[in-house]
């Protein structure tokens, strides 16, 4: 694809600090890009400088051919930079929609379809931008920049501070974005782990400067790499944690189908437990349709994995080594009790229903004992099954791995994109901080 934006011996910074020293990079129409390092480096102000929100020393800045090195920010906005600043920056007196429209231009981003990506603004559509969670000013902040329709979208650490559920649900969002391909996008985020499966091209910044420029895939098979500039631990994800692939070697659909399988799941364990706590607690009322949600999505979605993992990788790997026998037998003990697991916090979940408050300790402690066992067997799985399989298993060996599990289908969407949807309900209802809704509210007195 053509050039769209490019950065050519760029010096720049606030005041008389320089911080950004001879930088260069460029990115085509319809790429993406995982701008990376570590605090302090300089991420942020290379989208300000973007933007024309700094001071330029030297160098150009070109978006389709003409330099705009000198043009101002709202200029900039205009001829197609969307930026999503990390601070969010809604309009708080104006309304949901107020902030949306007010900045609209011409283009397929239409409010109807930002609405869309977004439900729960369109439920919030007349609330003030100082009347909203943290995860629904960042959905503004994202739906916003939307609506400029832009040609580049900048995106400055979008997942910090938001709930497990809502950091996952943009993540797939921003990961559809990024897929159709219709506009450039550059994301700056901590969790390198995170944006590099998601991103085409990658480059991570040292002190103001360029010190990798390339594949965002083969950066993320260098974990050493990663480690070095990024700091140690830089690879993991959050809970469980997604080992990085060793140096060398090459992506796995099979493993990257599973990890997203986990993280959402470990996402909605998260947000389970914290909801059963608010609700011993007092602080919150019970809301069985949210409750219900996350019954059924803990149900169903481990099923869409279990079969191609048991009948494929467990198999091989006790053909190739005995090592991780005991770990296997429990796990295909665990999988053969998820229907009866599930069943037994579902009756849970129904007596509670029924009985009201006198049979919420029944609840309870059926959902505890749940995931405290469904946190144990994602940890086996990453910590001792996946990293073995990954150095055991050929090459051919993971293409037919691979081709079964795409048979399977995605874990993620589901037959019509149920799966996504039931998650994208379970945030929309979860109260804050862990989703963007009032489930219950809070407990009366």
């Amino acid at each position: 694809m053509a050039e769209l934006v490019r950065m050519e011996n760029v010096w720049a910074g606030y005041g008389d600090a320089v911080i950004l020293e001879d930088l260069s990079f460029s990115l085509a129409a319809g790429d993406s890009l995982a701008l990376l390092g570590r605090n302090g480096m300089g991420k942020t102000t290379l989208l300000a400088t973007l933007m024309g929100a700094t001071r330029l020393r030297k160098g150009s800045i070109f978006l389709e051919g003409r330099d705009i090195a000198r043009v101002p920010s709202h200029q900039r906005a205009r001829a197609g930079l969307g930026w999503v600043p990390q601070e969010r920056d809604v309009f708080r007196s104006l309304t949901v929609e107020e902030n949306l429209t007010v900045v609209a231009r011409p283009g397929e981003w239409t409010l109807d379809r930002v609405y869309d990506l977004f439900p729960r603004l369109r439920e919030r559509r007349a609330n003030l931008g100082n009347q909203l969670s943290g995860g629904e000013q960042q959905m503004l902040a994202m739906g916003r920049a939307l609506m400029l329709n832009p040609k580049v979208l900048l995106l400055d650490e979008p997942l910090e501070g938001l709930a497990p559920l809502i950091a996952q649900e943009l993540l797939h969002i921003i990961d559809r974005m990024v897929s159709e391909g219709r506009m450039a996008v550059i994301l700056v985020e901590q969790h390198a782990r995170q944006i590099l499966p998601i991103t085409r091209q990658a480059l991570i910044l040292e002190r103001g400067k360029v010190v990798y420029a390339g594949d965002s895939a083969e950066l993320l098979r260098d974990g050493d790499a990663l480690d070095r500039w990024l700091g140690a631990g830089s690879t993991e994800a959050d809970e469980p944690a997604a080992p990085a692939p060793a140096a060398g070697a090459a992506p796995i659909p099979a493993i990257d189908a599973i990890h997203d399988e986990h993280r959402a799941i470990a996402a909605i364990l998260s947000a389970l437990s914290r909801v059963v706590d608010e609700i011993e607690a007092g602080r919150l009322e019970p809301d069985f349709k949210l409750l219900a949600s996350m019954v059924e999505y803990i149900s169903e979605m481990p099923d869409k994995l279990h079969h191609p993992k048991e009948d494929r990788i467990f198999a091989l790997l006790r053909a190739k080594t005995g090592e991780f026998d005991v770990q296997l037998d429990q796990l295909e003990a665990e999988h053969r009790d998820t229907v009866p697991a599930t069943s037994r916090l579902d009756r849970a979940l129904v007596s509670y229903v029924q009985g009201g408050a006198q049979a919420f300790g029944g609840f309870r402690d059926a959902a505890r004992t749940y995931i405290a066992n469904e946190w144990v067997h994602l940890n086996t799985e990453e910590t001792h099954v996946l990293p073995a399989a990954r150095r055991l298993f050929s090459a051919e060996e993971w293409r037919d791995i691979n081709a079964d599990f795409a048979r399977n289908g995605d874990p993620w969407s589901g037959p019509g994109n149920r799966y996504a949807e039931l998650f994208k309900r379970i945030a929309n209802l979860a109260p804050a901080p862990v989703g963007v809704g009032a489930a219950g509210g809070p407990a009366r007195s």
